[in-house]
């Protein structure tokens, strides 16, 4: 059960007041605040975070995939969503009402605070382990009165497409033509984070990339083009075809997709 005494509130409310007398200390520039009333994703790594603010921000929403290098202040009525990224010293939950909503979203949770699945931690504050969907382990520490919620997800379902509105993909390995290949970004998991110098689809590398909505969802696509030709590892009894790489940051992808390989019409 969660210990409730005057020495974890006394504790806890010095270490909230060190980090607004650092902020008001740093260089103009260092905190990034969302407090608009809109959702934001955050991409690129910070050094300060505020989602919302004291009177205003309600229903302000921030995913953050990114490392934000010092504290993270979540304010009443905000919401902030962590997919990856490290959190920095601390992850500071504001008290008030409406009470602020922070997600963890990834598997195998652990930690040294009163962490379970639906996620408490006391305001003297406690480490969440675990590893998020993209495989990365993070350690994020939490300043917190109200439940941290812990989602958990497999490993994410990241999809590819091989000539997209194309049903079956039929592929002539005696084209002189290109292969397109999409690979969706979905959440959690951002497609133009792929590094294109690591693709390699059925053995070929991409002769272009270019980022599109190919689904239409509202949301950056990776689109590749393959020379036909240089498609290796495919052969007309190959009824898959597979795509792998690394994103920026080194984490590898492996995705496959159904192919049917058919013959010229002369033959």
């Amino acid at each position: 059960m969660k210990k409730k005494n005057h020495i974890k509130v006394r504790f806890s409310t010095i270490l909230l007041c060190i980090p607004a007398i650092l902020l008001c200390a740093a260089p103009r520039g260092w905190a990034v605040v969302y407090d608009d009333g809109g959702e934001h994703d955050v991409e690129e790594d910070i050094d300060w975070l505020h989602v919302g603010a004291d009177t205003v921000g309600a229903d302000t929403t921030v995913n953050l995939y990114a490392d934000v290098s010092q504290y993270i202040y979540v304010y009443p009525g905000s919401v902030l969503n962590i997919y990856s990224g490290n959190g920095g010293l601390y992850i500071i939950v504001m008290p008030g009402e409406p009470n602020a909503v922070v997600t963890v979203y990834g598997t195998d949770f652990g930690g040294d605070g009163d962490f379970s699945i639906s996620g408490q931690v006391s305001y003297s504050g406690g480490t969440l382990t675990g590893y998020y969907g993209n495989g990365d382990p993070f350690e994020l520490s939490f300043i917190s009165s109200v439940a941290i919620l812990l989602v958990e997800t497999s490993a994410l379902e990241v999809e590819i497409d091989i000539k997209p509105g194309g049903n079956p993909n039929s592929i002539n390995l005696k084209s002189k033509g290109v292969v397109p290949v999409a690979v969706f970004t979905i959440t959690g998991f951002n497609a133009g984070t792929i590094d294109p110098g690591t693709v390699l689809f059925a053995g070929a590398s991409p002769v272009r990339s270019t980022l599109e909505d190919v689904d239409e969802d509202g949301d950056l696509d990776m689109l590749f083009h393959f020379k036909t030709q240089d498609l290796v590892d495919l052969n007309e009894n190959s009824t898959e075809a597979t795509l792998t790489g690394e994103t920026f940051d080194g984490v590898g992808i492996e995705l496959t997709d159904t192919v049917r390989i058919v013959q010229s019409k002369k033959e």
